[in-house]
Order: structure tokens, then C-alpha cells, then sequence
């Protein structure tokens, strides 16, 4: 038996689904949840989406049918208590659900983990994991490709490809294989139109947008000997001046890992209780293993850290310092 039987068989057994992901989800995520939700409606099972965090703006065209449910305690948490069985997507450790996870832990449903990052957690019943899909997508498609659990139809397509597209950084990261660009042909087939897909997602920007990306690259700087580490911060205040939100900074690293002297980049985030930090690196540097000491994680090249209970300037001298002893030790890593 396949593991992609085996999660058939799984879902076949329960009829009370409760689907989440994680917070300030991505286009994974929300393509992820999405499908599995469609899947079991099609398996005539009862599926809720829950997610901590309002679907970003710009994946909204996925969601149409307004499928997914905005995490409100009083309303929710009996639901996620009592269900027979969780399906986590696009995250492997409870505490990405934020203030939701302890409605979770609570919960004596079957836990199912779905997911591509490194060290899910222990409190799974079932775990489908492997850092080698590109997205937790791919997963997703070879599931249905391989069981035939439902048809590869638009409503599953167009999903589907925004999840491996963004996962991938549009078709160019290293995960990208000659089978992802077979899987985006099939999508395509599927009805999927690229430039459509692509314009929503990364064609929707706000002036806001674009004024908060000016003011974090005014703070970027350049570290260490060979000007390798790369920083920008973003202050609580300039989302309120500039009306943004939090999910409007996606990709901003991106762009200051164009900078050919950088090998590891840090986007530093003010929150309202806390901060974020997202890292990226090129070559083989392990940037999972440096969010890993502050209790981050996620994939070697592209990862992060949330910290709740200290301020971004309590903590900020330390992190870089510790960056530039990692980039220090695994600097030669950054060509392979």
C-alpha cells in the first residue's frame, strides 16, 4: 500500500473533518486547504476549513465560494474539540495555529499531518511528510493522480498550480524537477491559464505596498566581512502609515537576496506581541538550522522564527550577531 492509499483508507474512516493551516498563510496553504476541503466534500464527508488568520487579499480568487472560516474561539472551538478527526496542512508543529492550538491540543479528534517541512511534531496520529515535494501541493496532486480519489478538475487545478508556482518561486528554485513542470502541463490541461494565476498573486499591489517596500529597503544593511548577511527591518507604525498589513511584505526578502554579495537574508517583523523573522539563503546554507535555535524552522533555504514573548529590540543584537557566526561557519556552503 502506497502512502497515498494509506491516506485514502484514513479518510474513508472518519466523516467529521476539521481543516486548518497555519497562520499568515500562503498560497500552499490556501490552495492546500482548499483541495483536501473539495476532496471530501466529493467523498460525501463532513469538512470544515478553520483558519487562525483572514485569507490574504490577493488568494482570495481561490476561495470564491467563501469556503474558508475566519478562527473565532466562541465559535469554533467546540467544533474543533468535538471533530472527529484534524487535518493540518502546509505546517508540522501546533504552534503555528497561534491562540487556535490550544482548542487543538484540546481536541481528541485523529490528528493527520500533511506537509513538507523538516521535524513534524510527535503529537500526530498519522503524519504525511517529506521534504522532497516541492509543495504541499505536490503531495496533494500525486494524490489524486495516484488514487483517482476525484477528478483532476479545475476546481482542484487551479489550486493546485498557485500552490507549486509560489512554493517553487514560479517554476526557478532548486526543488524544481523535470516532474514539477510535467505536474504544471497537467494543471495547464486542466484548464489552468499561467498569466491569470500569476497577475492575481503577484499583480495586486496597493501604493501602500509599494511605499512600505521603499521604506524597508531604506533600512536594509549589509554584514559582515564580505558584506554576506542581509537585513531589513519593518516597524508596527509603517503598516498603520502606510496602510498595509502583514502579508503585504511578502517577497520583500526576495529582493534583497538579488543582491549578489548576500548568502543569507533576514526580514525582521514587528508585531503587535512580538516579532518575526524570515530567513533566506542561496546554495546549500541550512537557514532551517539557524531558525531551529530559536525555535523556528522550515525548509534549508527558506525558513522562520516567531518570537511572543520578547520585543524585536531586546533580541535584535543577539539574532544578528548569532547570523553572522552561522554564515561564518557555513559560508562555502553558499555555491553548492
Amino acid at each position: 500500500m502506497t502512502i497515498y492509499d494509506e491516506l485514502l483508507s484514513l479518510l474513508i474512516q472518519h466523516d467529521n473533518y476539521i481543516i486548518t493551516t497555519h497562520v499568515n498563510p500562503d498560497a500552499d496553504a490556501i490552495g492546500s486547504v482548499l483541495v483536501m476541503h473539495r476532496i471530501l466534500k466529493h467523498i460525501e464527508k463532513k469538512s470544515r476549513i478553520i483558519n487562525y488568520s483572514a485569507t490574504p487579499h490577493y488568494l482570495e480568487f481561490l476561495d470564491t465560494g467563501n469556503e474558508i472560516e475566519k478562527y473565532r474561539a466562541a465559535i469554533h472551538d467546540e467544533a474543533i474539540i468535538n471533530a472527529g478527526a484534524i487535518i493540518t496542512l502546509d505546517f508540522n508543529r501546533p504552534g503555528r495555529l497561534s491562540k487556535m492550538s490550544a482548542a487543538f491540543d484540546k481536541s481528541t479528534a485523529v490528528k493527520i499531518c500533511i506537509d513538507h517541512h523538516q521535524d513534524p511534531s510527535d503529537v500526530y496520529n498519522y503524519v504525511f511528510d517529506d521534504t522532497g515535494w516541492c509543495a504541499t501541493g505536490h503531495f496533494l496532486f500525486n494524490f489524486i493522480k495516484q488514487t483517482r480519489v476525484v477528478p483532476l478538475e479545475y476546481q482542484y487545478a487551479e489550486p493546485l498550480y498557485a500552490a507549486i508556482m509560489t512554493d517553487t518561486g514560479s517554476f526557478r528554485f532548486e526543488r524544481v524537477t523535470p516532474e514539477i513542470h510535467r505536474i504544471a502541463a497537467e494543471l495547464l490541461e486542466a484548464g489552468v491559464v499561467p498569466n491569470y494565476v500569476h497577475g492575481k498573486i503577484y499583480d495586486q499591489n496597493s501604493i501602500g505596498k509599494l511605499h512600505l517596500l521603499g521604506q524597508a529597503m531604506e533600512t536594509m544593511q549589509l554584514l559582515g566581512e564580505n558584506d554576506g548577511l542581509g537585513v531589513i527591518v519593518i516597524r508596527q507604525n509603517q503598516f498603520i502609515e502606510s496602510g498595509t498589513k502583514e502579508d503585504d511584505t511578502e517577497g520583500f526578502i526576495n529582493m534583497m537576496m538579488s543582491i549578489s554579495s548576500v548568502k543569507i537574508g533576514m526580514k525582521f517583523l514587528e508585531l503587535k506581541e512580538g516579532f518575526k523573522v524570515s530567513l533566506r539563503s542561496k546554495g546549500s546554507i541550512p537557514v532551517h538550522l539557524l531558525a531551529g535555535m530559536y525555535g523556528g524552522g522550515g525548509h534549508r533555504n527558506a525558513s522562520g522564527i516567531r518570537v511572543a514573548n520578547n520585543t524585536l529590540d531586546e533580541k535584535y543584537d543577539e539574532m544578528i550577531q548569532t547570523a553572522l557566526t552561522f554564515l561564518k561557519e557555513h559560508e562555502n556552503e553558499s555555491e553548492i
